[in-house]
C-alpha cells in the first residue's frame, strides 16, 4: 500500500510541477522542492496529490468527468466528518501512531475537497500562481500549512489564512440552511452538521463554531439565470432576491465542502421543470444533502422518500449511488413484516430506470451508463425482490457460463449477486467451486464474497467457519466476516460468531483486518444488538488504535436512532405500497 502511495505521489508531483510552471518562467527547479516541517503537515502532501489526480486527469480527458466522480469520494469524507468522533484535518503529531492515523478519508478526500473549494473561490489561475509563489519562497526548505495560505493570500489579495484555518484546524463542516423570510429575503444560516446531537451538555457551553464559507449561488428570475459568489462569515446572512425570482440553488457546481438544507418550498421550485435542469454534481449534492439531513433528524424522512420519486428518470451512476445506499440503509432498519412493502417501494423507484436501460448496452453508451445498468438490476432483484429480474438473471447466467461474451461484463457481478441472494445449497457449492478454480483475481473475489450474501443460515455458518480454518487468505477473511455482518438475513449469526471467535481472529488477522470486521457492526441496527455490541467492546477493553472503533460505534448509534425515531413514520409511509 505504501509503495502504491509513493508511486502515485511521484506521478502527481510531476503533474504538479507542470501545473505550476506551465507558461511560467524557465526554471530548473526539481519537482520535490518543498518538504513539510513536521508530520502534522502530512495532510497537505497527500491531499494535494489527490487534488492533482483529479485536476490532471480532468484536463487530459474531460469526457471522463472526474470531478463528477469525485463527488462519491467527497461524500465518504462527509460521512466521517459528520460524526462527533471526527477530527480536524491537521492536528499535533507526537507519536508514530498519530501520523499513521492521518492516512484516512479526512486527509485525502476532505483535504482535496477544501483545496478544490479554495481553488474555485479565488480562481484556478490565481490558485496556481499562489502555489508557484509558495514553491519559490520555500525552495529547498521546509514549510507549514500556513506558508501556503500566505502565498495564496498574497497573490489573491484576500485573507486566505483566516478563510482556511477553520477548515483545517477544527473538526467537522457546516450545514447552510436556506429560508425565505417575511420580507422576501433569502436568509442563510450556518451551524456545524452532525448526525447526532452533543452527547451531553457541557459547562460552560462551547463557543459557536463558524466557518468562512465560499458560497456560489445561482438565482433564476424572470427566466434569466444569475450566478454570484460570496463569503459567508457570520452565523446568519440575509441576501436580497429579485421580486420575480423563481428558484435558488446553493453550492452551484458542487465544489463547496458543506451541506445545504432548503426550506420545504425551495426544492419544489428548483425541480419544477425536472431534475435535468441541474448539473450532475448539483443533483448528486441535492439528494445526498437531503438524505444526510433526514438521517440527522433535520428533515422528515418521509420528505426524503417523496424526493426520491423525482429521480426515477435519473441516468447518472453517481447520483444513483446515493439513492441505492439510502435504500440499503432503510433495508437494515425495517422489520421483517414490513419488508414486502419496502420491496414494493424500491421497485417503484428503481423499476422505471431498469426498464429504460434494459439488459444489454446500446451503441454509443458511456461506460458510466453500462455500469449503472448492472447496479440497478442488482438493486431491483435484491432490495426490490423482483421475481422477473431474478428469473432473467438465472437465464442470463446460464448463457454466460456457456459463453462469457454473451452477457455484458458490467451485468455479470449483479447476476452472481442475485443468484447468491436467492440461492440454495447446490448453488452455494457451485459458487464455492467457482471461487476455488477462478481464472482471474476479479472472478475469485466475486465468487468469494457472494458466499456472504446467501440467505439460509446454515450456508452462512459454513462461510463464517471457513474464515478461521485457513481456507480463506487472512487479507480476505476479515472482509468476508464484515460482509456477512452486512447481510440482514445473517447479521445476528455473524455477530455471535465474532463474539465467540474474537481472540482467535485477533491472532490470525492483522490489526487492520480487525478494524474491517468492526466496520460491519453498524449493520446491527436494533437497540438490543447495540447494547450487546457496546457491552462486548467495553468489558473486553478492546483497542484498535485511532478512532475507528469509536466511529463504528457512533455509526451504529446513528442507525439505531433513526430506527427508533422514524420507524413508525416509515412504516406508515410504506403502507401505501401494499
Amino acid at each position: 500500500m505504501k509503495r502504491k502511495r509513493l508511486a502515485r505521489k511521484s506521478f502527481y508531483v510531476s503533474r504538479l510541477t507542470f501545473y505550476v510552471f506551465e507558461r511560467g518562467p524557465a526554471t530548473n527547479l526539481p519537482a520535490d522542492l518543498v518538504t513539510m516541517s513536521w508530520w502534522n503537515g502530512l495532510w497537505l502532501n497527500e491531499a494535494f496529490a489527490t487534488f492533482m489526480e483529479m485536476l490532471a486527469v480532468d484536463a487530459w480527458k474531460p469526457e471522463w468527468k472526474r470531478w463528477d466522480g469525485f463527488g462519491i469520494s467527497r461524500a465518504a469524507a462527509f460521512a466521517i466528518d459528520g460524526l462527533q468522533s471526527t477530527r480536524p484535518i491537521e492536528y499535533p503529531v507526537e507519536a508514530p501512531k498519530d501520523a499513521e492515523a492521518m492516512f484516512d478519508v479526512l486527509t485525502y478526500e476532505k483535504g482535496a475537497s477544501v483545496l478544490r473549494m479554495l481553488e474555485q473561490h479565488i480562481g484556478p489561475t490565481v490558485f496556481r500562481d499562489g502555489v508557484r509563489d509558495y514553491l519559490h519562497a520555500h525552495a529547498y526548505g521546509n514549510a507549514d500549512t500556513n506558508d501556503l495560505w500566505v502565498s495564496l493570500g498574497k497573490i489573491a489579495k484576500q485573507p486566505v489564512p483566516e478563510l482556511m484555518n477553520g477548515w483545517i484546524f477544527q473538526p467537522g463542516f457546516p450545514l447552510i440552511t436556506a429560508e425565505i423570510n417575511q420580507s422576501g429575503r433569502l436568509v442563510l444560516s450556518q451551524q456545524r452538521f452532525t448526525y447526532l446531537p452533543n452527547p451531553a451538555p457541557l459547562t460552560p457551553p462551547p463557543s459557536p463554531v463558524t466557518w468562512q464559507i465560499p458560497l456560489q449561488m445561482r438565482v433564476t428570475a424572470g427566466g434569466k439565470v444569475n450566478t454570484s459568489r460570496m463569503l459567508l462569515t457570520g452565523k446568519e446572512t440575509a441576501v436580497p432576491l429579485p421580486h420575480d425570482w423563481e428558484s435558488v440553488l446553493l453550492n452551484e457546481g458542487g465544489h463547496g465542502f458543506y451541506r445545504v438544507r432548503y426550506a420545504p418550498a425551495l426544492p419544489d421550485r428548483l425541480l419544477k421543470d425536472g431534475i435535468e435542469r441541474l448539473a450532475v454534481t448539483e443533483r448528486f449534492n441535492l439528494i445526498n444533502d437531503a438524505w444526510a439531513t433526514a438521517i440527522a433528524g433535520l428533515m422528515p424522512l418521509t420528505d426524503y422518500l417523496d424526493l426520491t420519486a423525482r429521480f426515477t428518470t435519473e441516468q447518472d451512476k453517481n447520483v444513483w449511488v446515493v439513492l441505492l445506499d439510502s435504500f440499503s440503509f432503510l433495508n437494515r432498519i425495517i422489520t421483517t413484516e414490513d419488508r414486502p412493502v419496502f420491496e414494493a417501494f424500491v421497485r417503484s423507484r428503481v423499476g422505471p430506470a431498469v426498464t429504460s436501460l434494459g439488459w444489454a448496452p446500446r451503441s454509443g453508451e458511456s461506460e458510466g451508463t453500462k455500469q449503472l445498468r448492472g447496479e440497478l438490476i442488482g438493486a431491483q432483484g435484491k432490495l426490490g425482490n423482483d421475481p422477473a429480474i431474478q428469473q432473467e438473471a438465472v437465464e442470463l447466467y446460464g448463457s454466460y457460463r456457456l459463453n462469457a461474451t454473451a452477457v455484458d461484463p458490467n451485468v455479470v457481478p449483479s447476476l452472481v449477486a442475485l443468484l447468491a441472494h436467492t440461492g440454495d445449497a447446490t448453488r452455494y457449492d457451485e459458487f464455492n467451486e467457482r471461487f476455488r478454480t477462478a481464472a482471474t483475481p476479479q472472478e475469485e473475489r466475486r465468487y468469494l464474497f457472494s458466499l456472504a450474501t446467501f440467505q439460509p443460515k446454515p450456508l452462512l455458518e459454513r462461510t463464517l467457519a471457513r474464515t478461521i480454518r485457513g481456507e480463506i487468505r487472512t487479507q480476505d477473511a476479515p472482509f468476508l466476516v464484515g460482509a456477512t455482518l452486512a447481510n440482514v438475513y445473517g447479521r445476528e449469526l455473524a455477530w455471535d460468531f465474532v463474539k465467540t471467535n474474537w481472540e482467535k481472529m485477533d491472532q490470525l488477522f492483522p490489526k487492520q483486518g480487525m478494524r474491517r470486521i468492526c466496520s460491519g457492526i453498524s449493520n446491527l441496527a436494533t437497540l438490543e444488538l447495540e447494547r450487546d455490541v457496546r457491552d462486548f467492546f467495553t468489558t473486553r477493553k478492546i483497542d484498535l488504535g485511532g478512532k475507528s472503533l469509536e466511529q463504528n460505534l457512533e455509526q451504529l448509534r446513528i442507525i439505531v436512532t433513526v430506527r427508533e425515531r422514524d420507524g413508525h413514520s416509515l412504516r406508515t409511509y410504506l403502507a401505501r405500497y401494499r
